[in-house]
């Protein structure tokens, strides 16, 4: 009986191991060999994935899914390719089809980019299915705060242990290089191009706490040297030039230990996380070229910018029209539109920042704050009722925080006699930090929702979560995600 049952255990294993397989391959452009990102790859008829910006992708093989004895890999401006999955190499090399003129005869063959672009705006609410739907997608969220410059030069102090070596010990202690990664996987309901709801199943998680624990260290190092130095009664004025910024409680109250906040922990902490990404799926929502009250709004007010078309690609069989655009004078947009010749609908857009500078917010007295550049990539696919819906968001944001300003820390107190100064530390506080957001999400196929129930969905804490402190691959094992760029997957935090 034990016999037969280790050899049962070992036939298991070895038809579990045959059934769990992950495929991965890098997609190449045939004649330059650059990487071709946000490609289709179809390894079942329900079943695909999307390459990521490097070309790559991989999905796992379980014994539960029916595969094609091929894989079909298609991508706008390239000919569709099938691959014998047995023999997959790791690098696909695809034959780029981009023509000057149309390659077959057209009836739109002679319209200009500008009655296109009029096509396209007439042909939105037809195109499109926006309202009420159920899909399953993955969400990336990435964040870089990088400090280019951080100087804090002392100029003059009447306290002996507020000094330039204080100052240089705190300097020391800020983290130059912060980055955050969040994952999640979760079913989205969407009411329009304005709201939806996430509902997550998973969520992955790797920070540091190396920023919480650095501040703390400065600030104690800071609030200790007050303490030793100033009298109890005292309280604090803090300025820059002949501004106040600021005038503090007694010394004592910001120095005497506090009690510990209450931390936030369980179902209030989840939801609150849900709550987040909420808000980000709405703002990725809001992004979308085809969204009436978008901030891309190059569509909206196409008068503002110069469309040119500059050629054809194909795609699964039929042709789709490159057109260029870049604004005439003040609009904020350039980019490329990708638009099938039938219906005018737009299935892909690449857009970004037309200025060195995207978005001025304040820019005075030696403080800086601006948005540098601004990305965005919409991809739709038709499905079986014939209407396109969104397959894949993505938008990156790069901002810059600088300042270059004097500041006095002012001693003083009311009930000692005399002056009512009692000591003063002058300085200059100089720094420079850009910070990259970028958030992405990938659409699964889905289905229709009714009203009545997506006003019944109650969001709820039920959900995994897993924190790290590097890339952990294993954690999405069975689910259908982007591949990771290579940053990504070597991302590690000390």
């Amino acid at each position: 009986m034990i016999r037969n049952l280790l050899f049962s255990i070992l036939v298991i294993s070895f038809i579990t191991t045959n059934y769990s397989q992950t495929i991965s391959a890098k997609l190449l452009d045939n004649e330059t060999k650059e990487p071709i990102p946000y490609a289709t790859i179809q390894f079942s008829d329900t079943d695909g994935v999307m390459s990521n910006e490097e070309g790559t992708f991989e999905f796992e093989i379980n014994e539960n899914q029916v595969l094609n004895d091929s894989i079909i890999i298609s991508s706008l401006g390239y000919k569709t390719t099938k691959y014998l999955k047995e023999s997959l190499p790791e690098e696909l090399f695809l034959i780029p089809e981009i023509y000057k003129i149309a390659p077959v005869v057209l009836s739109t063959n002679k319209m200009t980019a500008k009655e296109i672009i009029k096509e396209v705006k007439e042909n939105l609410n037809k195109n499109y299915a926006v309202s009420y739907t159920q899909r399953n997608a993955f969400f990336r969220e990435t964040y870089k705060q990088q400090v280019k410059k951080l100087k804090i030069k002392l100029k003059k102090s009447t306290i002996d242990n507020i000094d330039q070596n204080l100052f240089d010990t705190i300097v020391g202690k800020m983290p130059k290089d912060i980055t955050s990664l969040l994952e999640s996987y979760g079913e989205t309901y969407t009411k329009d191009l304005t709201e939806g709801k996430v509902q997550l199943k998973k969520l992955m998680i790797v920070r540091s706490k190396q920023e919480k624990t650095a501040m703390k260290a400065i600030q104690d190092d800071f609030l200790q040297a007050l303490k030793e130095n100033a009298k109890p009664n005292s309280y604090l004025i803090i300025k820059t030039g002949i501004l106040r910024i600021d005038k503090t409680e007694s010394i004592d109250s910001i120095t005497k230990p506090k009690k510990p906040k209450t931390i936030k922990k369980g179902k209030e902490l989840r939801m609150n996380t849900q709550k987040y990404r909420n808000q980000h799926f709405n703002t990725l929502l809001n992004d979308l070229v085809i969204n009436p009250d978008t901030r891309v709004n190059f569509l909206d007010k196409s008068y503002k910018y110069e469309f040119t078309k500059v050629g054809y690609v194909e795609l699964e069989d039929d042709l789709v029209y490159v057109i260029d655009f870049k604004p005439k004078s003040k609009a904020k947009y350039k980019g490329k539109l990708y638009i099938h010749t039938k219906d005018f609908a737009i299935i892909k857009s690449e857009i970004q920042s037309a200025k060195p500078i995207f978005d001025k917010h304040f820019n005075l007295f030696g403080i800086k704050n601006n948005d540098l550049s601004f990305k965005n990539t919409n991809i739709f696919k038709k499905d079986s009722s014939g209407k396109y819906r969104t397959k894949y968001i993505k938008t990156e944001m790069i901002s810059v925080n600088s300042m270059d300003r004097p500041f006095k820390i002012i001693e003083k107190n009311k009930i000692v006699k005399g002056r009512n100064t009692q000591n003063k530390v002058s300085l200059r506080f100089v720094f420079s930090m850009y910070n990259t957001f970028t958030k992405e999400i990938v659409f699964n196929d889905g289905q229709s929702l009714s009203k009545a129930k997506y006003d019944a969905v109650k969001l709820n804490s039920d959900y995994k979560i897993g924190r790290f402190t590097a890339y952990n691959k294993d954690f999405w094992k069975g689910y259908k995600i982007i591949t990771p760029e290579k940053a990504i997957q070597e991302l590690k935090i000390d």
